[in-house]
Parts: C-alpha cells; sequence; structure tokens
C-alpha cells in the first residue's frame, strides 16, 4: 500500500500535501501544515521556488556529481551519439525502448507531472496570503502559471495526450478517473497558462533565475511552432523582438553565453541556475574529461566551411586541449578513453582551462534553456512557413544570428526552410532542441534511421513520434487508459 500510495503521489499527481511530503523533500516546503501556512509573502515565494525544484532534476538541468546530464538529449537527435547508459538514453537512441523502460521514458512523466503538482499548490493557495501587493502576487501567479506550462508542454511532446490536472490532488480523491485529455485540450491549457505569464511578468531582463515575459513570449512561440500555429507564433514572437523596450540582445561572444559569461547576460532568457558550494555541479569539467555524449559526423558537416561556431562547440583532433599539451585525441591523452569513431567531442559549455579530470572542481555555470537566438530563429521559421518569408524582418532576424561579433558569417540572401533548419542546428547544437525541432518538423522518421550508434555502422531505429506512456502508470488507472497508438 506504501509503494502504492507513492506512485499515485509522485507518478500521477505529485500531490503537494502533508501525507506526501516526500515529492518536495529537498526544498523549503517539505510537510508544510497546510493550516499554518500561507500567512506571509516570505512563504508565498517560498511555495513558488518549489515550483521550479524540478528544473533541478538532472536530466532537464544538472547536479551534484552530474556533468551536463541534459545534453544526453542530444543523442536522441542526428546531432549526438552517446555511449553511456545513463537513464536508458542509449535505449532510446537505439529505438529500442518500450513502455516497460525505465530512464527517460518513465522518470520525464514523473518529474513533469511532480512540478505540475508543485504549481497547482501553490496557485490554490496564493489568494490565501493577506496584505499581499496587486504586483507582487501577479509576478508570483505569473511565474507558476509559466511553469506549469512549460512542464505540460515538455510532457504533451513526448507523451501526447495527457490528464489535465490543475487543482492540487487529494488522496482518496478520483485520480483514476482523470483521462487523458487530446493533446489539443492540453495545447489550449498551456497557451491559457502562458498569456497568463506574459500578461503578469515584468519586461526585464532576465537575470535571477526567475521567469520574466521574455521566458513566456519563448515558451509561447515555442508551443505555436510545435503544434503548426505559425502566423500566432510569428505575431507572439515579434512582439518582443519588435518592441523598443525589449532588453533582450544578441551576447557578442558566442562561447561566453555558456561559460564564463552568463552573469547579466541579455541573450538568456530563462535557464536553470546553480550557487556552489552548496547547489553545484561539474558540468564544466567533467564534459570535457569524460566524455559520454559525442558529435555526430553528421552534425560537424552541417557547419559551413569557415564557421567559428563548429570550433566553439566540437573538440576535434589537434585542437587545444588542457589535458595534453599536444592537443586533442594526441598520443598520452589519457581524459578520453570513452570517445568512439567519431574522433569527436562536445566543447560548447567546457572551461578549456581546466585539468580536472576528476570532476572535483565545483561549478555553478547555469543551465541555458531559452535564448534570444533561439526566438530569432523561430520567428524567422514561423514567418517562413506562414509564407512570409519574403519580409525583411525575417530574413534580418536569421541574419542578426550569423553576423553576431565572434561569428560574423556572410548574410544569406534569401530565406528556405533547408537553411532556417540548418541554422538552428549549428547554432543551437548540444542544447537540447533538436530531438524536438525533428519531432515538430515530422522528419525524425526519414533522419533518425540513418544514424550509426557505433563504430560497426548499426543504424538506429525510430519507433514513434511519442513515447510510450509508462506501464507502471498504466497499471496504475487499472485499464482506464489506452496506450499510444504505436506501443499497443
Amino acid at each position: 500500500m506504501q509503494r502504492y500510495i507513492k506512485l499515485i503521489c509522485f507518478v500521477i499527481l505529485g500531490s503537494v500535501i502533508a501525507s506526501c511530503n516526500d515529492v518536495l523533500d529537498k526544498d523549503p516546503l517539505a510537510a508544510p501544515n497546510p493550516k499554518n501556512y500561507w500567512k506571509t509573502e516570505a512563504e508565498a515565494n517560498r511555495a513558488l521556488i518549489a515550483c521550479y525544484a524540478k528544473l533541478k532534476e538532472p536530466i532537464l538541468s544538472n547536479g551534484p556529481g552530474q556533468s551536463g546530464n541534459a545534453t544526453y538529449w542530444e543523442a536522441l537527435s542526428d546531432n549526438a551519439i552517446t555511449t553511456s547508459n545513463y537513464q536508458s538514453f542509449d535505449v532510446v537512441m537505439r529505438g529500442q525502448h518500450n513502455s516497460s523502460t525505465g530512464g527517460i521514458v518513465s522518470l520525464s512523466w514523473t518529474i513533469g507531472f511532480q512540478g505540475i503538482a508543485a504549481c497547482n499548490y501553490f496557485l490554490a493557495n496564493i489568494d490565501r496570503v493577506p496584505n499581499m501587493t496587486t504586483t507582487a502576487r501577479n509576478r508570483m501567479v505569473g511565474e507558476a502559471r509559466f511553469l506549469r506550462a512549460y512542464y505540460y508542454n515538455d510532457l504533451t511532446q513526448l507523451y501526447g495526450a495527457l490528464p489535465l490536472i490543475l487543482m492540487p490532488a487529494e488522496l482518496g480523491g478520483n485520480y483514476m478517473q482523470v483521462p487523458r485529455s487530446p493533446k489539443t485540450e492540453v495545447v489550449t491549457q498551456i497557451l491559457n497558462d502562458v498569456d497568463s505569464a506574459i500578461a503578469y511578468l515584468p519586461n526585464i531582463a532576465y537575470t535571477n533565475g526567475r521567469a520574466v515575459k521574455g521566458s513566456a513570449v519563448v515558451l509561447k512561440t515555442r508551443v505555436l511552432l510545435n503544434n503548426q500555429r505559425y502566423a500566432e507564433a510569428a505575431t507572439t514572437a515579434y512582439s518582443l523582438i519588435g518592441d523598443p523596450a525589449n532588453p533582450f540582445r544578441l551576447h557578442p561572444n558566442y562561447a561566453g553565453i555558456f561559460f564564463g559569461e552568463q552573469a547579466n547576460n541579455k541573450e538568456i532568457m530563462f535557464s536553470v541556475q546553480f550557487d556552489a558550494p552548496l547547489d553545484y555541479h561539474s558540468y564544466d569539467q567533467v564534459v570535457g574529461g569524460r566524455m559520454s555524449v559525442f558529435p555526430t559526423v553528421d552534425l560537424r558537416n552541417s557547419y559551413e566551411p569557415g564557421d567559428p561556431r563548429r570550433k566553439m562547440t566540437i573538440f576535434e583532433i589537434g585542437d587545444p586541449w588542457a589535458y595534453n599539451p599536444n592537443g586533442f585525441r594526441a598520443a598520452g591523452s589519457t581524459a578520453e578513453g570513452q570517445i568512439p569513431f567519431t574522433q569527436m567531442a562536445f566543447k560548447k559549455g567546457v572551461d578549456t582551462t581546466v585539468n580536472n579530470a576528476s570532476g572535483a572542481t565545483l561549478s555553478d555555470q547555469h543551465v541555458v534553456k531559452m535564448r534570444y537566438a533561439d526566438l530569432l530563429l523561430m520567428y524567422a521559421e514561423a514567418m517562413f512557413e506562414s509564407r512570409q518569408g519574403a519580409d525583411l524582418r525575417a530574413l534580418k532576424a536569421l541574419n542578426d544570428v550569423r553576423s553576431r561579433p565572434g561569428v560574423n558569417m556572410p548574410p544569406k540572401l534569401v530565406l528556405t526552410r533547408d537553411i532556417i533548419r540548418n541554422e538552428r542546428r549549428v547554432e543551437l547544437a548540444f542544447e537540447g532542441l533538436r530531438y524536438n525541432d525533428l519531432i515538430r518538423w515530422g522528419i525524425a522518421q526519414q533522419v533518425i534511421p540513418n544514424q550509426p550508434y557505433n563504430g560497426a555502422g548499426a543504424k538506429r531505429t525510430f519507433k514513434s513520434y511519442v513515447f510510450p506512456v509508462p506501464q507502471a502508470q498504466l497499471d496504475i488507472t487499472q485499464g482506464g487508459w489506452e496506450q499510444n497508438q504505436d506501443w499497443k
């Protein structure tokens, strides 16, 4: 029975209530007494911080002893290969997963609904706080609704139809009768939430880990593109891009966005932030030293000749390398034992000056989830797909990304689908977006089977545009839900 209750709390609803206090045992709301809580703005703020807590899960960002684990999502796309068995990314990469696969197939569901539950708990109780200004309340509500939309968007992209849960759950409630709503209904709710976030959040630069209006604009644009609502996506993106008060700009140093120049960086629009020594990871050292996610030859070949982003994203043979004075993969190096047949490794986000193969250095670089270059490229895509590609504003958005200082690639004269998609690929490589791009473009079944996953040339299998609903979740509903079509 105890295991059953935990499944209900963690998997279906992640209920943030006193009897399920394990859900938030790593944040300030461990076992709050709901009768005594919600008396001050500070208490409400702690509850809001709990809504962000699930973003600290390693598969979504990073954590102590972790080394950029969120980057494993690249291995599901044509950008990367993994030789690690971490959280079954390798199983999904090869197309050998099923409804009983653990790791990301089940964990993504659990984490997402735990995050949603924290948001539901906050939104259901915020009005209980006395003497709170309307401005403070609206800002907090905007953040919580942004986060609920963020979690739901990730989930519906992975699983399709979902139970639409907008209130805190109670043990003994009708959780078994909550149906899966069609994806279209889930998207409607996501957009309702994100519209509230846009209305409530301040139009200021992103600095402290808390969502701002620009974060919500990126999310709405992403959701609309995911659902082929191109004209709306273009309008949404330009509402910020064309705003004279837009606080965001392209950063003049591409590499600095991911390491070394993140503080008050006007390109970063949302990230998962860390603060060593208590809240730390080892992304910048260990990705360079341990190497468990590797670029594909296909990704390397997608860069145009002379594109400096290739050297800022990928280690290649002979490149300067802190572990060996003779260069990357030169004779005598001891830190590259797992590198496979591609003879490459990812460089983005790595501190190339630190020789620390043990990963003991405490790092607190932030894991970037949204940035202005992505918004500009989504705008260019949305304009093109809504038959507005000849609009000079769309072409300018793409060329602005290409012409930033330190990149300085020559401008494109026209927009085409291939140009836009390749620009997204090289600009955003190793940021965890490529798999979702292939899914929303509907080309994953063409692209993925062409990718080898080992030196012998064994090819991957693409099984479905959605993950299976975890079997443990189906068992809980006792036949109340059907499995996704491709997994029956």
